[in-house]
């Protein structure tokens, strides 16, 4: 279409995925005109994300919590592990907008536009983007590139059959201090496992405040899971919290997508989910996303094509292979998650996590684990992507 702006990028999203690419692409100095069009569906004042890392990452200063110390725990164990050189990180959607905001002050030229994508249409100029302004009139920009976490235009992503995460979350509050607000427990399994693989999460933010959060790794046939009763019981029974009142809610899935993410198209770029940035295995994105974000403001700075993420077959298969266990025995799912949190030092398993572990520390960490059935899932989950 003659006659329209062109800029540099269009960012579709103002999620997790969509900030952090307009912040490293701003900190690498990239872009005269860069556009984040966001319709504000997904209000960012209900929104916050977890990771762990070293430091020294561009956004870890915007983290409104930052914890030194994890804990662990299943029937007749539990385990503390100090997490050094890596801190467990929780930012708000607030304040990731606003350390964004700062970072981008700079360039004047990025600009956040209110709007709904509709259309992505690639041409030999670059990428049309048509969108809907509030009002609901047409609008139309041209981008040199477009990073893509929202798919417009695309057909309804079909869900992964392997797993789902199901989860509830109650906001504590306690009449006395029973919460130990400089460790997060990450995984604890003393809960009722007959939904599936179940582990409950408990984030403090102060001695008489906490999400506590019961997650389950649930199949295709699994019906709506009563999590509130089995909160309560760990509530009563496991932190012994005594009077306290639930101050709100929060609950939902997470897809533990196992298919191929979305493919780049010439200029038109997948980041966030549809870039495959959920880890199957845990369900964390961010710390993956700084990671992606980081690779494509380098590429686009050095003037390479930004392509498609890098995504290791192994580690994708290990996640099937956790999956597909969990979903046929989820007791040695679990056994399998134990082994892994009981035997090894905090930065051997977040590295782990994090698919970047060396190998001779992979084999010390697969000496703790009990292997023989995993093992043969993981084969199978690596050849059947091979085919």
């Amino acid at each position: 279409m003659p006659g329209l702006a062109t800029v540099d990028a269009v960012i579709v999203g103002g999620g997790a995925a969509g900030l952090s690419l307009a912040a490293h692409l701003a900190a690498a100095g990239w872009g005269d005109d860069v556009l984040l069009l966001d319709d504000g569906a997904q209000p960012l004042e209900d929104r916050s994300w977890a990771w762990w890392s070293t430091g020294g990452g561009l956004l870890d200063g915007a983290a409104s919590t930052v914890l030194g110390a994890a804990d662990v725990a299943g029937e007749g164990w539990s385990r503390r592990l100090g997490l050094d050189p890596y801190a467990y990180r929780v930012v708000t959607g607030p304040d990731l907008a606003a350390e964004v905001t700062r970072l981008v002050a700079p360039r004047p030229g990025y600009r956040r536009l209110r709007g709904t994508a509709r259309t992505l249409a690639v041409d030999d100029a670059g990428v049309q983007v048509a969108y809907e302004d509030p009002d609901g009139r047409a609008r139309a920009v041209r981008a040199r590139w477009v990073f893509d976490s929202v798919g417009p235009g695309a057909a309804a992503p079909v869900p992964d059959p392997d797993a789902r995460l199901d989860l509830l979350g109650l906001h504590v509050e306690t009449e006395r201090e029973v919460f130990d607000p400089g460790a997060v427990t990450l995984m604890d399994f003393r809960t009722a496992q007959e939904d599936g693989l179940a582990f409950v999460y408990v984030l403090p933010t102060s001695a008489r405040t906490a999400l506590v959060e019961r997650t389950v790794y649930a199949g295709p046939d699994a019906l709506a899971l009563a999590h509130e009763p089995h909160l309560a019981a760990y509530l009563r029974d496991v932190l012994r919290v005594g009077a306290h009142r639930i101050v709100a809610r929060e609950e939902g899935t997470i897809p533990l997508g196992l298919r191929p993410p979305a493919a780049p198209e010439g200029p038109v770029i997948p980041i966030g989910a549809r870039a495959g940035m959920i880890k199957a295995g845990t369900g964390y994105a961010f710390g993956r996303i700084q990671r992606h974000s980081a690779a494509i403001a380098a590429a686009l700075a050095a003037g390479r094509y930004p392509g498609r993420a890098a995504h290791r077959r192994w580690a994708r298969a290990q996640d099937a292979a956790l999956l597909r266990v969990a979903r046929a025995d989820p007791a040695e799912a679990r056994a399998f998650l134990e082994s892994l949190l009981r035997r090894n030092a905090a930065p051997r398993i977040l590295a782990f996590l994090d698919e970047d572990l060396p190998p001779r520390e992979h084999l010390r960490l697969y000496a703790t684990l009990p292997l023989p059935r995993f093992g043969l899932a993981c084969a199978a989950a690596s050849s059947r992507r091979t085919r």
